[in-house]
This record gives C-alpha cells, structure tokens and sequence, in this order.
C-alpha cells in the first residue's frame, strides 16, 4: 500500500501548479454560446438611475461576451468595452445623483452606485467572500436619439447578488483528499443554462485542477496537460462521454481515481452513466459504463458510519447517546477519567479527550473503551478534539496553539500545526476538520474561518485561510462540518441561533428558531445530515432548515456535551 501511495503522490505531484489563465477561457468559450434568446437593451426612456441598476442586474450574463451589459453602454463605449476579469457580486443595491467638482454639460449625469460586497467570482470559478461598502460613480449622456448610456462603467464587473444566484449555479468538483485515497469536492459556480452544455464546462474545471485556493491542500489524479479530446456531451444512447488525451504512464488504481474524480463531479449536473475514455479507447480495463455507486470506495472513508451512535460527556464520562444513555466502556466512561470534552474517530476505533489534571487539562488518546495514553499536550483550556483519519487527532490549546497527534507505531506524537495565516490576536473558540481532511473550520472572533490543510516537509501547515460571516451584528459561537462543502454554525443570535452555510460562505440559510434558548453551548452533526445543539434545557435536533427543533430522545441535559464521530 505504502508504494501503491507514493507513485502516486509521484503522479500528481505536478498537477499541483496549473496556469490560472487556461480556467476561464474554457468557460468563456461555452458561455459565449449560450445566446438562445434574443438579448435586449434596456427600456426605451430609462432614467439614468435606473439604468445603473439595470446594468448591474444583468452584468452577471456572460452570453455573447456580456450583451446583455454591454447594449447599456454607450455606441462608442461599447465598441471597446473589455469586460473585466471575475466579478464583484453585491447585494442591496441603491442608485443616487451623483455630485461633480465641476459642472456638468447638459444631457451628462453622474450616478452613484452604492452598494455592500457579499463577494467575489475569481477565474477559476470559486468565490472569495468580501465585506464592506461599495461606492462608485458611473457617468451617464444622453444619445442622439435621446436615451440614456453608460460611458464611465465600473471598473469592476459589478453584479448583484439575485441576477448571480439566477444564472449560476454551484457544482462539486471532485479532487483527492488528504491521504490521496478518496475524493473531496471543491466547491464552484457554472452558468446553468443551457444544461446540456453543463457537463463540458465541469469536466473542464476538473482536469484544470483545483481552485487556487485549495491547491496544496487538494491533489489530482489527472496528470498535468490531460484535457477533453473532444466535446464532454451526451452520447446517442444517453451516455455521457468523457473522452481525455493521453495520460501517459499511469497506474490502473490511478486510472480508476480519475474516474472516480470524473463520475462524482459529472453527478452533481447529470444522472447519466458515465463512459470514460482515452484517446477514444476504455479508460478502465473492464470498459464498463459507470454510476457513483461504482465508485463507493473513493467516498465511504469520508461519509459518518451510520451504525455508529453519537455520544456526550455528562458529568465527566461519556455516555452513549440515546434513550439508554449507557456510559461507554472503559475509564472515559466509568468516570475514572474526568472528561471534559471528547471525540471518536471517524471509524471509532480511537477516543481523543481532554481531562482534568491538577493545573489544566491534558489530552488523553487511544483505543476507544480502554486505558488512554496521556500525551504531554497540557493546558488549561483545549477545544473538542476533532479527527483527520483514524490516526490524526487535533485540538487547539488556550485558544491558540493547534496541535495534532499523530499515532506512529505504538505512540502517539504530538505537533505543533503551522496555523500563522489565521487571523492573529484573537482566541481559537473552535475547531473541525472536514471528514475528507483537506480543510479546517475555525470560530475566531465571532467567525467562521476556512483553511485549507497542507503537508510541507512531513508537518502541517493551515493556508488561505477565508472568513466567513453571516452579518455584522451576528457572532458565531460554534461550526461543525454537515457536508465536506456545507458547514452548521450556531450563534448568539435569538432569531437566527443556527445557520447552515457553504463551506465558501456564499450561502447562510438559517434554521428555525423555535424551541431553542440562547446560549447554544454545543453542535454535532450526525449521519445523514441530523444537526443536534445543546441549550440549557436540553439537546435538540433537526434535519432541515425549515423543522421545528425536537429533544433528542436520550436522558441527557442541555449541560452534555454532544458528539459524533470525526
């Protein structure tokens, strides 16, 4: 297995560095022939205000080169107009009369464009959350023919939220998680129409490489240079076709991680079996069409095992989670230990917890239901332990220093993780790995703070970090991973206590807040999605945003401290 990994790391190792500027052309190219419709200048007798607006509502179209932006511009402007590159999406729009240092001739306006940053679309189809005010002023004449045209447009491709939301759409693509052993999506946005053209547009995505802000902590198995040979597209017996050029000289597990990376990204667009081929012949040996369920293998380690129930400290000892809340075996659950928080590996076979000793808290780590090694990782407040594989534990000490422990024969190591690119000088609240291991979540500072995990020389290292915030006036109290690309956070809101999120805070959809009490101490997420927090009076559970929250059926309190494996 040991040499099986390291020809392929060998193998992708250099898809790690792909050139930005070939990301946006492939979507630029279909894009262009989206035009189905007729596209048509703004109204006849726009005032200028309102045709700022207008422009900013339809500058999210990409059809024909942004015609549909383009006809509010200007004869002359628009001649020469370059859209400019990504775009600035924003929400809460507002025009107003602009005001000049100088006169103006008459039938010239100045408008001026406010509104607040919510993010931005870069080259490669990701989105980078921003916040803050925007102000611009837009020059406004008065054509020949008497109707209002932009002639100084924003420097910025400025587009409001709505019209974005309505043209693109968000769409997975798969690359290799941490242990190059299975997929891990990376979250993107195509234009949705026409959906035939879909397929095409992620496949390009995907054999680009990752989104550059997950380029070390993400792997490809598609070897560098490897691109469509022909038309991603629906085959006469509803098949669609991926047909890549040459790999070279591959492994045949390689071969099958590329098609798994192909299958569950063309999943997210398509229900159609997949035929994978190079240069026109069988990709796979066994030639056979395929479905995400011919690929279950490369997502099973990164799914919660249902058969595996949640458990809680109470009263320092864990106990199992349900309507029996037995204490789980071994000291953790005899109170031999005094436990303060825990959590089990994805597989359960390993226990992490802090307890108490004379001064602090130490980490304890080992099988789960037996005697736990105590490590010298020593403070005097840690956050729950949270799992990257079977073998990788994590904690944040005092608030500041992440630490991982590492099970290297028969020991567990502790390492310090390089976690300098997140914001200084504020305390770590919380901490989750994403069950593919490829990113952290962090609470700081009323937050949500993504990253990205890199190996560098054998250590880890968090990079790019993002942070994400559902409004100014809201403070996040806790974050736990629901999906690899979705994220559940509580907060100290009453009208909106949970939020379910992006893992790139474009989206926060709130849960209901009926029957919760602030504070929320706690939140986990168990299989299939199932949100449970904790509040004073107990725990609570929902599966959707719009339920009404119901008790957990379990003799536990709202002072438990509620988890599930990972």
């Amino acid at each position: 297995m040991a040499a099986l990994m390291a020809l392929l790391l060998l193998s992708v190792q250099a898809c790690a560095s792909i050139p930005e500027s070939s990301e946006p052309k492939a979507v630029k190219e279909v894009d262009g022939s989206n035009a189905t419709t007729p596209i048509n200048p703004p109204p006849d007798d726009i005032d200028p205000l309102a045709l700022v607006r207008s422009f900013v509502d339809k500058a999210a179209w990409p059809a024909s080169n942004h015609e549909s932006a383009r006809k509010h511009l200007a004869p002359a402007i628009e001649r020469n107009w370059t859209p400019p590159p990504g775009m600035l999406i924003v929400e809460n729009v507002d025009t107003i009369p602009g005001t000049s240092p100088q006169p103006l001739p008459e039938g010239v306006q100045l408008v001026t464009l406010r509104a607040d940053r919510v993010g931005r679309l870069l080259a490669d189809s990701s989105f980078v959350p921003e916040s803050g005010e925007l102000t611009v002023d837009v020059r406004v004449e008065r054509q020949g023919n008497g109707q209002w045209r932009i002639t100084t447009p924003p420097q910025e491709m400025v587009v409001s939220k709505t019209s974005f939301s309505g043209i693109f759409r968000p769409v997975p693509v798969y690359f290799l998680d941490h242990d190059l052993t299975g997929v891990a999506p990376d979250l993107r946005y195509v234009v949705a129409q026409p959906a035939s053209t879909l397929p095409r547009r992620v496949i390009d995505l995907l054999t680009s490489g990752p989104s550059e802000s997950m380029r070390q902590a993400m792997r490809t198995a598609i070897p560098q240079g490897v691109h469509p040979k022909t038309n991603t597209s629906e085959a006469a017996d509803g098949a669609l076709e991926v047909n890549l050029s040459q790999l070279g000289e591959v492994t045949p597990e390689t071969r099958r991680l590329i098609a798994a990376q192909v299958v569950y990204t063309l999943e997210g667009v398509s229900p159609a079996r997949v035929r994978i081929k190079e240069e026109g012949m069988p990709l796979l040996s066994d030639g056979k069409e395929l479905r995400p369920t011919d690929m279950e293998q490369y997502e099973r380690d990164n799914l919660q095992r249902p058969d595996l129930p949640g458990l809680a400290v109470v009263d320092e000892r864990v106990l199992v989670l349900d309507r029996h809340a037995r204490p789980i075996p071994g000291p953790a659950g005899s109170g031999e230990y005094d436990v303060v928080r825990a959590g089990r590996s994805p597989h359960g076979d390993k226990l992490a917890a802090v307890t108490r000793r004379p001064g602090g808290v130490a980490l304890r780590v080992g099988d789960f239901g037996e005697q736990l090694a105590e490590l010298p990782t020593i403070g005097n407040y840690m956050s729950k332990p949270t799992w990257r594989g079977e073998d990788e534990a994590w904690t944040v000490v005092d608030g500041r220093d992440v630490v991982r422990v590492v099970h290297s024969g028969s020991t567990w190591k502790p390492e310090t993780v390089d976690a300098r690119s997140l914001p200084p000088g504020r305390p770590i609240k919380d901490l989750r790995l994403s069950r593919d291991g490829t990113r952290v979540a962090a609470v700081i500072d009323g937050s949500v703070v993504v990253a990205g995990v890199a190996e560098q020389d054998g250590h880890a290292v968090l990079q790019r970090p993002v942070v994400l915030r559902p409004s100014p006036d809201v403070q996040v109290t806790a974050v736990e991973w629901r999906q690899d690309e979705s994220l559940v956070a509580t907060t100290e809101s009453n009208n909106s206590p949970v939020f379910d999120l992006s893992v790139d805070g474009f989206r926060w959809e709130p849960y209901t807040a009926a029957n919760l009490g602030q504070p929320l101490t706690e939140v986990t997420v168990g299989p299939g999605g199932q949100v449970v927090v904790a509040d004073r009076h107990g725990l609570w559970q929902a599966q959707d945003t719009d339920d009404v929250w119901s008790l957990v059926d379990a003799p536990i309190g709202g002072a438990s401290i509620p988890f599930y494996p990972g």
